[in-house]
């Protein structure tokens, strides 16, 4: 296309058919994002006290450039993030061609390269400007080569920071050779990796309630940068690319839009309720005013996506792209002024102080108030996880979406399918949300009847819904676009085709081999109780949460293949689960008797420190060992009779298969006998 034309393309109005839209005054818009966010983080800082102040003579002080220049460095990180993030969530979200990437998806790792350089940058910047904070010394008289080395090895701020740099330039080193849609995915997965490391310790990580605080904040970050990047991805590259590209893209992140705005309120309110400790501060303090501000703009955004649904996405299916942009552009203009905000939030002192509360060493260590042990504390001292809640509510709506999907088609879905599978979602919230949570930490028979649940009763449950095989029946199918001239047909990968393609994955077929899940979910056993990862799970929050992902993963590689209701890379015969079924409880059974019989306390030192005075270490962890050795009888009852009845039916099926083949044997060798005898009928007569 030649200057002049593009010009003239340029100065028509939304109606353009297919064409991509004119680059316009995107730089300027830009500009205004970046100057949205400094400009609410400088305000917010102002107001809620949050701003350098000059230090009394003679403490420690960074100077008035570390006090800028680390929430700018933060701010900067986060947008360069939410960059990345977004720029790879557009290549995954937009339809690929002949197998190959969309020109507008190609720009779009392109621009996550460069936000992924700028990441990295300013992950520095904030490694430097948080060591010179740390140490109250100015940056300018910082020892580089003796402070960044034993600040980066022994504060856990400056780890993750440096965790943050490290995936920052292994992303941007590798995004500009990604060719494929796989490739494009796993990048994401490594981005949003890449933001979880500084809220495991911060503030939220140090805290009382750390539990909750922490869980509350990466369900944030992951629904916030998500739902930001998603829509600054569709506003850069949606504008150079096509209108049915940029349709099907914004379609399907309008879907993720709804469950991100709903995840980052939830969290968020859950995370500001433990910050400010009542209602009260909310209105009486400036931290309490960021949050109110805040939360205003969570209205706001929530408006903007209502009015996506409603208007800018129809007419993007008339064909009309420009109101869509010129939208999307305004709402990531106040996304960027609330990343201002939080980050304002993370240096504003809280109302309630971090140290409050805490009246013991257990309560210091934990977070939490340990009393001594009741069944009516159980069931009335909850711990709610937000990590946890969201994503069983997440699980619960889905599942029961797929259901409806289904019911409005006239398919049938088994209620008991259903049932089971709510009942495993509700087994496991109460075993890390109620006051099994409280005292798990404390005590090692409640923590072992946690660790035996999730591995063992919950992916049993779990499994019996089918929830493969619902998805794979309620999923539509992705969708195909017409032919290009060149390029050959246009096709969109849903949510159907990637479940799909990770059942078919190496990875899997490796990890549900029958020896391979038998080796994991027996050494692993062994392997975290007589090592240290016992005590280091024990001692922080993402210690706990590994450690939990750890459990259920372990018992639904486990199980999963033996109940056998999902489609899977092998599919054992009856008899075969069974004996896998059955290969796992001597080792269990063992374990069992090891703990109920030593006279060591396994993680004594996390033990010790508690100072439990109603507590015995060793005789609680005899009982966990009792808990641990009957445990192993309770799956085997239930995939025993449930392997059984599938045994049974399989059999009855194949019966009935028979009998209709033979039944229809006999029917052909009547009407054969019929046939001969009206042969030899007629043979007669003609005699």
């Amino acid at each position: 296309m030649s200057v002049t034309e593009r010009r003239d393309a340029g100065s028509r109005p939304d109606r353009g058919d297919t064409r991509p839209g004119p680059a316009g005054h995107f730089p300027w818009v830009v500009a205004g994002w970046l100057l949205a966010g400094v400009g609410v983080l400088v305000i917010a800082l102002v107001v809620g006290g949050g701003r350098p102040k000059p230090t009394a003579p003679g403490l420690p002080d960074p100077g008035m450039l570390t006090g800028w220049g680390l929430p700018i460095a933060k701010l900067a990180m986060d947008l360069a993030a939410v960059g990345a993030v977004g720029s790879l969530l557009f290549g995954v979200l937009a339809p690929t061609r002949a197998g190959a990437l969309e020109p507008a998806a190609t720009r779009a790792l392109r621009g996550a390269a460069a936000c992924a350089w700028a990441w990295a940058v300013a992950a520095a910047f904030t490694l430097m400007f948080t060591i010179s904070d740390f140490l109250g010394i100015p940056v300018a008289r910082l020892d580089y080569r003796d402070n960044l080395a034993g600040f980066v090895s022994e504060v856990t701020q400056g780890r993750s920071l440096a965790v943050v740099f490290l995936l920052a330039v292994i992303l941007a080193a590798t995004a500009r050779g990604v060719r494929t849609l796989n490739g494009v995915a796993l990048l994401l997965v490594l981005a949003v990796t890449a933001t979880l490391p500084p809220a495991l310790t911060g503030h939220s990580a140090s805290a009382a309630d750390h539990d909750i605080a922490t869980s509350s904040l990466l369900v944030h970050i992951v629904a916030v940068t998500l739902w930001v990047g998603g829509l600054v991805g569709l506003a850069v590259y949606g504008r150079r690319a096509t209108t049915p590209a940029l349709g099907s893209a914004a379609g399907r992140y309008s879907s993720l839009a709804l469950w991100c705005f709903a995840a980052a309120g939830f969290s968020g309110l859950v995370n500001a309720w433990v910050r400010l400790g009542g209602i009260a501060p909310l209105v009486t303090s400036s931290y309490g005013w960021l949050v109110l501000g805040k939360l205003t703009a969570l209205v706001a955004l929530g408006w903007f996506g209502w009015w996506h649904r409603r208007r800018t996405l129809p007419a993007l299916d008339r064909k009309a792209p420009g109101a869509f942009r010129r939208f999307a552009a305004a709402e990531a203009a106040v996304m960027a002024a609330t990343i201002g905000l939080a980050v304002a939030l993370s240096r504003t002192p809280t109302p309630l102080p971090e140290e409050a509360g805490r009246q013991s060493t257990a309560q210091a260590l934990i977070g939490w108030a340990v009393p001594p042990f009741s069944w009516s504390n159980v069931l009335t001292l909850w711990r709610p996880d937000t990590l946890v809640l969201v994503a069983a509510a997440t699980g619960v709506v889905l599942y029961l979406r797929g259901v409806w999907r289904l019911r409005t088609r006239d398919l049938r879905w088994p209620v008991g399918r259903t049932v089971s599978w709510l009942f495993g979602v509700a087994v496991t919230v109460f075993v890390l949300c109620s006051g099994v949570a409280t005292y798990a930490p404390a005590m090692f028979s409640v923590h072992m009847a946690q660790h035996m649940t999730l591995t063992m009763l919950s992916p049993i449950l779990l499994a019996m819904g089918a929830p493969v095989t619902l998805a794979l029946r309620a999923l539509p199918a992705g969708r195909r676009g017409g032919e290009g001239q060149r390029q050959g047909r246009s096709h969109q990968r849903g949510m159907r085709e990637w479940i799909l393609l990770v059942l078919h994955s190496r990875v899997v077929r490796l990890v549900t081999h029958p020896i391979v899940a038998l080796a994991l979910y027996v050494l692993s056993l062994y392997a975290f109780y007589f090592t240290g990862l016992f005590a280091a799970a024990m001692s922080n929050h993402i210690g706990h949460l590994l450690m939990t992902f750890h459990f259920l993963a372990v018992g639904s590689l486990y199980f999963w293949p033996i109940i056998g209701l999902d489609p899977m890379p092998r599919r054992l015969p009856p008899f075969g689960r069974m004996l896998l079924l059955f290969a796992s409880m001597p080792f269990h059974a063992f374990f069992g008797v090891i703990v109920m019989t030593t006279t060591t306390v396994l993680g004594a030192e996390w033990f010790a420190g508690l100072r439990l005075p109603w507590l015995d270490p060793l005789a609680d962890q005899n009982v966990g060992g009792g808990i641990a050795w009957a445990a192993a009888e309770l799956p085997v009852l239930i995939v025993l009779g449930v392997v059984f009845a599938q045994w049974v039916r399989a059999d009855a099926r194949e019966a009935k298969r028979l009998d209709r083949r033979a039944d229809a044997g006999d029917g052909r060798l009547s009407d054969y006998n019929a046939m001969l005898a009206r042969l030899a009928a007629r043979d007669d007569s003609g005699r």
